[in-house]
């Protein structure tokens, strides 16, 4: 398992099966939480165009996957896997081929689920987010088969480097997402999973670590972009008025004029996580 720069791509060499340009953290309209503007049908054009070959629409709380999506990404080229993003003890964990009608309730019953044909993933793990794992996750390692790196990170500001540790300390493997909300942030962070074109092969390759991660840092101007959109996605509004496209429904937006860098709002976000998780504030 290697993380590499997209300048060097070409020139990585691992024998075995080509690899699959993967991406198993995204999120689209259909998602119930967050107001996103693309539906899922948009994030698989968008895909395919840059040479994906194995999606995961990971909604929160919500199985975005049907035989017409599944139908419309092979027409694409590419594998479809069914995934979404749960709540366990608040705390986020990206859950692939989940099965159907299970509720998780806890960390022991989502154990419980474990099976080769299935992946359960941290989602950044570190992130100063009152929904990212953080201290869960060392409690309860054995239940992942992966942590994530994502995408949001610039030269001077990275918290995947403590999924970076503890991925070399405990060998767990890593995995590239980029937790795509918006589509400009595919692409930005992926992973070359070298694997027959098949979900438990795909599992089985992750878990043996015949994985490597492409990614970039973004810059301040990306990153305070994507943190803008991202809190006017979040900020309260209604759904109403069903559109033409499957039932997705149009929302209210807002939006956030601050000039956003990142860094100041990401020390902030980093000490709310940092004093919800001591104290059980979240």
């Amino acid at each position: 398992m290697r993380i590499i720069k997209e300048s060097i791509l070409r020139d990585v060499r691992v024998k075995g099966p080509r690899p699959l340009k993967a991406d198993f953290h995204l999120h689209t309209a259909e998602d119930p939480n967050d107001r996103v503007s693309h539906t899922a049908k948009d994030l698989i054009s968008k895909a395919a165009d840059e040479g994906f070959e194995v999606l995961a629409i990971t909604n929160h709380q919500c199985l975005t996957f049907n035989q017409r999506l599944l139908s419309y990404a092979r027409e694409r080229g590419i594998l479809l896997i069914p995934g979404m993003e749960i709540n366990v003890h608040h705390r986020h964990v990206l859950f692939l081929n989940p099965p159907n009608g299970k509720k998780v309730s806890d960390f022991s019953s989502l154990a419980g689920l474990r099976r080769p044909d299935r992946l359960i993933m941290a989602p950044h793990p570190y992130f100063p987010n009152p929904r990212s794992l953080n201290g869960y996750l060392l409690k309860n390692l054995k239940i992942f088969d992966a942590l994530e790196y994502c995408h949001f990170y610039s030269p001077r500001i990275n918290f995947n480097q403590k999924a970076v540790a503890v991925s070399k300390f405990y060998g767990v493997p890593l995995v590239g997402n980029s937790d795509t909300h918006f589509l400009p942030q595919l692409g930005t962070t992926y992973s070359l999973i070298y694997a027959e074109k098949d979900p438990e092969a795909i599992f089985q390759a992750i878990r043996q670590k015949k994985i490597e991660i492409v990614t970039r840092p973004l810059s301040h101007r990306e990153m305070g972009t994507f943190l803008g959109r991202f809190f006017s996605m979040k900020l309260p509004g209604k759904k109403g008025g069903s559109s033409s496209q499957e039932g997705i429904h149009s929302t209210r937006r807002f939006r956030l004029s601050l000039p956003f860098r990142g860094a100041p709002l990401s020390l902030l976000l980093f000490l709310s996580s940092y004093f919800g998780d001591r104290f059980d504030l979240f």
